[in-house]
C-alpha cells in the first residue's frame, strides 16, 4: 500500500463530554475527553497565557470533569514546559488500534483528526457559544507518522514520551492492543511546516454539508466518489452530487478510525490541506 490518509474522530462528542468543542478567535480548539486519574487536570491545561481549559469549559457550561485524556497531543502550548525535542503524539488501543494495525498504518501515513465544533466568543470575560451558530464536524488537526511504538509488546520509548497516557498507564490497557504514533519533525510535502499541528478555522476543513440539519451529514470532495468501501462504519447516505462532490452520512459512531485509504487523489487532498491551512500553537 502507498501513503494512507486516516480520518480519526477525537475530542468531545454527544456521549463523551456532551457539548461541542469551541471555535474561538478563529481557532479550532478540540477539548480532550475526560479521564479519571490521568494526572492531566483541565485546570492545568493552558488555553491562553492567562486562562485554563477548565475556565473555558465552565464558561461554556461543561462542569462535570476534572481530569483529561490529552490525546492526540498535538498542541504544544497545552502542557507547560515541554522538552525541547517534544513532537506531536497520538495513542490508540483496542479495536481501533486493531483497525490501524490491520491496515498497516505506519511511517509516512497521515492522520486527519476531526470532531464536533461550534463557534464561541468572549463577552465581558466569559466564553459562550454563539446563538444559532451551526454545529459542525470539522478537521482540527493532523499528524504525519514518523514511527509507531507498540506499547503492548514492550517497544522501548524515548524518556520524553513517557508522560503520555498510553505509556504511563499501560497496565490499564491489559491485553488490548496499545500503540503510540509519533509525528515527523517536519511535514514531508511542505517542510516549512512541522509534522503535526492544530488548525485555524478554514471552510475547507468543514466536513458537514453547508445548511445540513445534522452535523453528521457531510459533503466531501469529488476524490471520495469511489471511497465508500474504505469507511469503517455503516453508511446511511451515499450519493454523488451534481457538482461531483459526495454527500455522506455514516450509521452511528462506528470506529474512531472512520476512514483509511491510499487513494492518491485523497492523499493529495490531505497534503494540500496541511500545506495551505494555517496552524496555531
Amino acid at each position: 500500500m502507498g501513503r494512507k490518509v486516516i480520518l480519526s474522530r477525537k475530542g468531545f462528542d454527544g456521549t463523551t463530554g456532551g457539548k461541542a468543542s469551541p471555535i474561538i478567535d478563529g481557532k479550532l480548539v478540540s477539548l480532550p475527553i475526560p479521564r479519571a486519574d490521568s494526572d492531566h487536570f483541565y485546570k492545568k491545561l493552558v488555553f491562553s497565557p492567562t486562562e485554563s481549559y477548565l475556565k473555558v469549559m465552565k464558561d461554556l457550561g461543561i462542569k462535570l470533569y476534572s481530569e483529561a485524556h490529552v490525546d492526540p497531543d498535538i498542541r504544544k502550548s497545552t502542557i507547560p514546559q515541554r522538552p525541547e525535542n517534544w513532537r506531536g503524539l497520538f495513542g490508540q488501543s483496542g479495536t481501533s488500534q486493531g483497525t490501524l494495525h490491520n491496515r498497516q498504518v505506519g511511517k509516512g501515513d497521515i492522520f486527519l483528526f476531526f470532531g464536533w465544533f461550534k463557534e464561541a466568543k468572549r463577552m465581558n470575560g466569559v466564553y459562550q457559544y454563539i446563538r444559532n451558530a451551526p454545529d459542525i464536524h470539522a478537521i482540527f488537526g493532523y499528524l504525519e507518522v514518523d514511527r509507531v511504538f507498540d506499547i503492548k509488546e514492550g517497544d522501548p520509548v524515548p524518556d520524553w514520551m513517557k508522560y503520555h497516557p498510553h505509556i504511563r498507564d499501560r497496565e490499564e490497557y491489559g491485553t488490548q492492543r496499545n500503540a503510540i504514533y509519533m509525528a515527523t519533525k517536519s511535514f514531508s510535502k511542505f517542510p516549512q511546516k512541522q509534522g503535526w499541528g492544530c488548525f485555524k478555522y478554514d471552510k475547507r476543513l468543514v466536513l458537514t454539508k453547508k445548511g445540513a440539519k445534522k452535523r453528521t451529514i457531510w459533503e466531501l470532495p469529488s476524490c471520495f466518489q469511489e471511497e465508500r468501501e474504505n469507511f469503517n462504519s455503516g453508511i446511511k447516505i451515499w450519493k454523488v452530487l451534481q457538482n461531483g462532490n459526495v454527500e455522506i452520512q455514516t450509521n452511528g459512531r462506528g470506529d474512531q478510525e472512520l476512514y483509511i485509504s491510499d487513494n492518491p487523489e485523497v492523499v493529495a487532498w490531505a497534503e494540500n490541506l496541511i500545506s495551505s491551512c494555517t496552524i496555531y500553537e
